[in-house]
């Protein structure tokens, strides 16, 4: 069966923001996407098109069909629209209208037209008016009205003014920004270059060849020649980015640039790049309050302010604008506070020495350009300013020469520091890969596509130099992270200074390399995308679910308008303008002035809660989309586990004899002991203490790692150290450290093994880990000794192959797959001895990973674990008891991430039950003819196959195949809680593969007739795969499926999310670090926790105490009491020290970029933020119900009763909207429960529930308001002038008995709609609200029984019928000069009163909205 049968083709998806490809297009193209850019190696960050580049991309697009689809994922850059700037006289919203002005003026002043002139001069004024507000909101319209389209010309650049910049999607808003342009004097020839550039969201755009020698001979000659091809045959204008040197081979870095030796190169990059500096610019108070009072919605506000002017509601107009104003100005403020707080992050100036004119001096660190080489030293020494601002880099930098120990938390989120080498050290022989076991079984063709693209030799005279590659940013310092420690080359390291032209500093520090400074920086890149791309965010106001409710109540708006008009149009005696006014009022009704503040002022309430619980929010619009999460996504290790490591021991192989000539090993003594003798893969008691292993192990244990010493803290213990947490954890269980060198491991002092007095390993050379290769090794050398040894540690599968026959246990896979399965992780431990005699360090990495990761020795497994959080097995179940999908998405090993994935409660099967998704080959023979023989032809296809099975182990009718067929029958197997599914990264990309490339053949069969005549299939960048049309379409059937996303990259937790959101699930991904920053992005809830092994030790130790001293404290001996008192208050004050040194930990630029950051340690916060979501949720439902009930009843009363002269007057309007305003903002401060219920809350107003409950409400409110009309009109003279429907207003008991109804109709509104349990705080424990409703209706009731005089006059109310009235009434059957009386009504009135019947008929209408609204509710919750 095809995987893609029955797929429904999936929507478009937006591609990722791309800002280095700009085009030059018309207006009229804009909507055209432009062509695919140029590969990554052509280039890296010059990247541009033109009009003669877009169209051969057409043509070429043409010839290929749909070949593009395949060139996974299209990056759109900017696009500009050249404009040449009217003059003032000729702009189009002065030239036409002053012609018009001035006719109209001549007319009025000769007396002519003027019936005319008074008609056309108002509509010719809101037009005028119309075209400035459009500018406002429309960039288009801006640049059609102020500006003309320039020519596209190259010669013609010359009449630009300004351009018309449209950036990529979710990168911010068009704007016209204007064009400058300056002339620079060459650096050879002295003559003036001309340069075209323009600023657009802090990064500066330029156009012409200027400085072309100003890098000549260092760049790449490829880019160099297509620079030159480029600047003589484009007869188009294209502009560029700046381009920084950071597409340089190796060599010119390390041997040939020796800095700016010259003040003509100086002055160039000083014009060209300029000052390093990320100058936020804060508007004023003014400027923001300017667009924010020129926004539609306050406009529409302001204007139906206007209207209750005209309708001589003074009182009330001046109240409401007044609360609009404040709104406004507060909003303001905030966006100003906010762009002050990030101004603050940004670092000072502060010395740093610089090589410039073959010298060391010292300058500004504002002053630095690209390609400045300066010093990197931990800056202790230096006086001025603070150290922790000193410390931060202030650029990006290449590191030339020694080490460096960077703390990346500030940028990456990460709390573990990095250690940086050399770009020389690190890029020496790395890269290469050898394929493993595991990739031949599963992916053939993959693994040696794989392996010739990591089998490249890094020679630094050829290769180029990546900012994106992980084993170049091993040597990349990034602007922002702080400067823990850095240590110059020693004189008799690999890493010597001989290759570099650039003498050492004279304040012994490291050098390095300027590439980017400003806003090019990582740093400045994160900053604006704060600044600009959460500027014009969704505010929950301008939702499309609002405008189709608004769209509704318009509707009902319009027929009452319809029927007023109709009504009143024919009546000779209805004044003509009030009628126009009067319906004006009803349509602008439906929209409410305070809802974009009430709704603002939801969200604003959840934020502050939010900031109680440590949870700070960058989109506050997202709160809400909290309440509708349905999937909650969790990274492992650092989230729902520790980042704190533990040692369990080792798993180690049977010693061999010092020479196996001449014997042979039986199976049993070639196999790693188990000491149960039953099984193959043992248990926990055959683990061995670090203390007792064999030397060779140790040695790999304690020399192959990559920490480093803080020389800041002068205790010479394990906690100085600096470096990967695992690391870290096997030193401290072998009892060893790191000497100040960086270099050489000792026993540590207090060493009490059998090792104490073991000589001192010196690292000679690394071979970073990198997360492609899973692996490490080091060359290392004892003291005293010879022999030069290799030790390599990383994932066992990947280690195997690389391992001797001899060495290789036979359950090799069966012990660390036990190990794995226990939720352990397990690493290979293996060395090599090259001998007394061997090659020398340079000249085993110029043969790089491949050579020296060959033959080696198996010493044995390493099984580590981490410990879980405490609370996240609680906060698991309370997510899936509240009936949330819960996921694990992390980059450890399948078995590993299973098992754990089973402690904390993801999934609730067996071992056995848990299938992993594999690669299958499908044999199948054909016939090629006749007399021909068959031919085998392999399909590829995918099947879930039991993850405690390895390759060959398991039987086909055990394998799940992955077909559309399949899904429904798996979820059903998941919901019943018989199976689990984990899916690896490998396998996903595997999928997404397949489904493009049978995308591609499908689209081309359609072409061509023949399948031999359909070309390959182009190269697919497996990057970008996963986020392919055609992949997402089949991942997103796949996801919803999984619990364990295992070896997942960045990349691929962010497809694994955006399949997830595709499938219509709304997602919550909760990680640390920078791993998971795209993830947390991509989901509509993304949570960034703090991480600090240290703080949680500290805080799990103390929390232990605690317990234990409980425990003493059940015994009856006083001592006992009084030593566990002791600890206790111990263990508190641990746990205060913990919580404050938590709250002192900076908070990253990743880690703020990311939707939500916690400060709290644990996953708590992702149930904290869920409540407050689904109360938010709740909140703003209610606040939709409010107003929409509302807006029906006042559009009752402007239409049908108006007609019977019912007005309201100015003091009474003001009382109501002071009483609204009031009671919407107690109930924006309602609490979330504790708990989360299994119920979900109705994700949009637009739902039955939401409009059963309105249409009820306003069909008993409308019952009971026009009883009393009905009521009223018995006793109202129609002669009374008050009655007349153009009347000013004056009390009557008819406005008075309405008056009483709408209002008491408004406060039911807020006791009825205020959902309470169980999503928050029930309306009894909402004091504030309760006591603000009871004293509302108190007052309502005295108003009616006339209690209290003064207020009756105050709210402009008249006094009710009396007792002898109402006698009267009974001898006119049921009339007093007015329309009759019901005769139901008439019966109560005479028997009760009509004060009595009254408040019976308001009870009533309370009454009957509560229950119908609890039966609304109960009728939903059961479906």
């Amino acid at each position: 069966m095809d995987i893609t049968d029955d797929i429904p083709p999936p929507p478009p998806l937006s591609p990722p923001p791309v800002e280095s490809t700009l085009s030059v297009t018309s207006s009229s193209e804009q909507q055209a996407p432009p062509p695919p850019p140029p590969p990554p190696s052509s280039s890296n960050n010059g990247e541009d098109y033109d009009e003669e580049g877009e169209k051969n991309a057409s043509s070429s697009s043409q010839q290929q069909g749909s070949t593009a689809s395949l060139a996974t994922y299209i990056q759109h850059g900017h696009t500009i629209v050249p404009l040449r700037k009217r003059p003032i006289f000729l702009r189009l919203d002065v030239f036409p209208f002053a012609i018009l002005y001035c006719m109209y003026v001549y007319c009025d002043w000769n007396g002519e037209y003027y019936e005319y002139t008074n008609i056309l001069f108002p509509i010719t004024l809101l037009i005028h008016l119309s075209v400035f507000l459009t500018q406002c909101w429309k960039v288009s319209v801006r640049s059609k009205v102020g500006y003309r389209k320039a020519s596209r010309s190259k010669k013609k650049i010359g009449n630009w003014t300004h351009v018309l910049v449209t950036p990529p999607n979710n990168c911010g808003m068009s704007d016209i920004v204007p064009l400058q342009k300056r002339k620079f004097a060459s650096s050879k020839d002295g003559e003036p270059s001309s340069v075209s550039e323009f600023m657009f969201q802090d990064v500066i755009f330029r156009k012409g060849s200027y400085f072309p020698d100003l890098w000549d001979g260092l760049s790449s000659n490829k880019n160099n020649g297509e620079d030159q091809e480029s600047s003589n045959k484009k007869a188009s204008c294209d502009f560029k980015r700046l381009h920084f040197p950071t597409d340089w081979p190796l060599s010119s870095y390390i041997s040939k640039w020796k800095g700016h030796t010259t003040n003509t190169s100086l002055q160039a990059s000083f014009q060209t790049y300029g000052r390093n500096l990320c100058q936020i610019s804060i508007p004023s108070l003014w400027v923001l309050l300017g667009e924010q009072l020129v926004a539609p919605f306050f406009l529409f506000q302001v204007f139906c302010v206007a209207l209750w002017s005209l309708d001589e509601y003074w009182y009330y107009a001046i109240f409401t604008l007044f609360t609009l104003f404040l709104f406004e100005m507060t909003a303001a403020l905030n966006r100003r506070r906010s762009l002050k707080r990030l101004r603050e992050t940004t670092r000072p100036s502060y010395p740093v020495l610089c090589y410039r004119f073959q010298q060391w001096d010292w300058i500004r660190s504002d002053e630095l350009v690209a390609g400045d080489i300066l010093s990197l030293k931990s800056t202790h020494n230096i006086s001025e300013a603070s150290s922790e601002q000193q410390n931060q880099l202030p650029c990006d930098v290449l590191l030339l020469t020694g080490s460096a120990v960077l703390n990346e938390a500030m940028l990456t989120g990460e709390s573990v520091p990095q250690l940086k080498e050399a770009v020389e050290s690190t890029i020496s022989g790395g890269g290469i890969q050898p394929s493993s076991a595991a990739a031949k079984e599963q992916d053939k063709d993959s693994s040696s596509s794989s392996d010739k693209k990591s089998s490249k030799q890094y020679d630094a005279g050829s290769t180029i130099l990546d900012m994106d590659d992980m084993l170049h940013k091993k040597s990349i310092l990034f602007g922002g992270t702080t400067v823990l420690d850095a240590h110059p080359p020693s004189s008799d390291s690999s890493t010597s200074t001989s290759s570099s032209c650039v003498p050492s500093p004279p304040d012994g520090g490291c050098t390095g390399f300027v590439l980017r400074t400003g806003f090019e920086t990582q740093q400045g890149h994160l900053l604006r995308t704060m600044i600009h791309s959460s500027r014009h965010a969704k505010d929950g106001v301008n939702t499309k679910d609002t405008f189709i409710f608004i769209l509704l109540l318009l509707c009902c708006a319009l027929f009452s308008a319809t029927y007023v008009l109709l009504d009143g149009w024919f009546n000779e005696t209805r004044n003509r303008f009030r009628l126009i006014l009067h319906v004006i009022i009803i349509l602008t009704s439906v929209v409410p002035p305070e809802l974009p503040m009430e709704l603002s002022l939801a969200v604003t309430s959840s934020l502050q809660d939010l900031m109680m619980s440590q949870i700070f929010c960058t989109e506050p619009f997202r709160i809400p989309l909290g309440g509708k999460v349905d999937t909650c996504a969790f990274d492992k290790t650092g989230t729902l586990t520790s980042d704190e490591m533990r040692v369990k021991g080792l798993r180690l192989p049977p010693p061999l004899p010092k020479t196996t000539i001449g014997i042979i090993l039986t199976r049993e003594q070639r196999e790693i002991r188990c000491l149960d003798g039953e099984t193959k893969h043992g248990s926990n008691a055959d683990l061995v203490v670090p203390s007792e292993v064999p030397r060779d192990t140790l040695r790999v244990m304690v020399g192959c790692q990559a920490l480093a010493r803080d020389r800041n803290n002068n205790v010479n213990n394990n906690s100085s150290l600096i470096g990967d947490p695992l690391e870290k954890a096997v030193l401290k269980a072998c009892e060893w450290t790191v000497q100040p060198n960086n270099a050489t491991v000792v026993p540590a002092p207090h060493n009490s093994s059998k090792y104490a007095t073991a000589s001192p390993i010196t690292i000679l050379h690394r071979f970073a880990f990198e997360s492609r290769l899973k692996r490490m090794t080091t060359l290392v050398q004892e003291r005293n000794q010879k022999n030069l040894l290799v030790l390599t540690k990383g994932a066992p599968e990947v280690i195997k192959p690389m391992l001797t026959a001899a060495s290789t246990p036979p359950n090799y896979d069966i012990v660390y797959r036990h190990h794995m399965s226990m939720g352990q992780r397990v690493l290979c431990l293996a060395y090599k001895d090259l001998g007394s005699n061997p090659p020398s360090v340079q000249s085993l990495r110029s043969r790089g990973r491949r050579y020296v990761e060959s033959n080696l020795i198996f010493c044995g497994f390493l099984v580590l674990d981490c410990p879980l959080k405490p609370d996240s097995s609680r906060i698991m179940n309370e997510l899936k008891a509240s009936g949330h999908s819960c996921v694990m998405i992390t980059g450890d090993a399948a078995l590993t991430a299973c098992e754990v994935a089973r402690q904390v409660g993801i999934i609730d099967t067996a071992p056995g039950d848990t299938y992993d998704l594999r690669e299958m080959t499908r044999v199948h023979y054909t016939d090629k003819g006749k007399g021909k023989e068959q031919v085998m032809e392999v399909d590829q296809s995918f099947a879930f196959v039991p993850i405690d099975k390895a390759s060959g182990q398991y039987k086909p009718e055990e394998c799940i195949a992955f077909v559309p067929g399949n899904i429904k029958v798996l979820m059903n197997m998941m919901k019943q809680n018989e199976l689990s599914l984990c899916v690896t990264g490998e396998a996903l990309t595997k999928v997404a593969v397949s489904a493009v490339r049978r995308q591609y053949f499908l689209t081309m069969q359609e072409r061509y007739s023949k399948k031999k005549n359909i070309p390959p299939p182009p190269p697919i960048d497996p990057k970008t795969v996963l986020l392919d049309p055609a992949a997402q379409a089949v991942l997103k059937m796949l996801v919803p499926c999984v619990s364990v996303f295992a070896r997942h990259a960045p990349r691929q937790k962010e497809a694994v999310i955006a399949a997830f959101n595709a499938a219509g699930r709304y997602t919550l991904m909760c990680g640390d670090g920078t791993n998971d920053v795209g993830a947390l992005k991509q989901a509509h809830v993304g949570i960034s926790i703090i991480s600090m092994p240290e703080i949680e030790a500290k805080h799990r130790s103390a929390k232990e105490a605690i317990k234990s001293a409980k425990k003493e404290q059940k015994s009856n001996k006083k001592s006992s009491r009084k030593s566990s008192n002791k600890s206790i208050e111990q263990s508190l004050q641990e746990l205060a020290e913990a919580q404050e040194q938590l709250h002192e930990v900076a908070l990253g630029d990743a880690s703020v970029a990311s939707p939500f950051t916690s400060r709290t340690m644990s996953i708590a916060c992702c149930k904290d933020i869920i409540r407050q979501g689904r109360c938010t949720l709740v909140i703003m439902l209610t606040i939709y119900k409010i107003l929409g009930v509302n807006c029906l009843v006042n559009a009752l009363i402007l239409s049908e009763l108006h007609m019977h002269g019912v007005k309201q007057g100015d003091r009474q309007l003001t009382a109501v909207g002071i009483i609204v305003a009031g009671l919407f903002f107690f109930v924006t401060k309602g609490k979330p429960l504790k708990s989360l219920s299994s119920h979900r809350p109705p994700s949009s107003v637009l739902c039955k529930q939401a409009f059963a409950s309105i249409g009820s409400q306003f069909l008993i409110h409308m019952i009971a308001i026009l009883c009393v009309t009905n009521m009223a009109l018995a006793f109202l003279d129609p002669d009374d002038p008050s009655a007349h429907v153009d009347g000013p207003f004056h009390p009557n008991p008819l406005n008075t008995c309405c008056f009483l109804m709408t209002v008491l109709a408004t406060i039911n509104t807020f006791a009825v709609n205020y959902r309470g349990k169980p999503f928050m705080q029930s309306f009894k424990s909402n004091k504030m609200l309760l006591r603000s409703v009871q004293v509302c209706v108190g007052a309502l009731f005295l108003c009616a029984l006339e209690f209290f005089e003064p207020l009756n006059q105050l709210l402009q109310l008249a006094p009710l019928p009396s007792t002898h009235t109402i006698g009267v009434l009974n001898l006119n059957d049921g009339k007093l000069g007015g329309q009759k009386m019901n005769p139901i009504l008439s019966i109560f009135v005479n028997t009760l009163g009509f004060k009595i019947t009254l408040l019976m008929i308001m009870s009533l209408d309370s009454y009957a909205s509560i229950k119908t609204e609890r039966a609304i509710i109960r009728y939903y919750e059961k479906r």
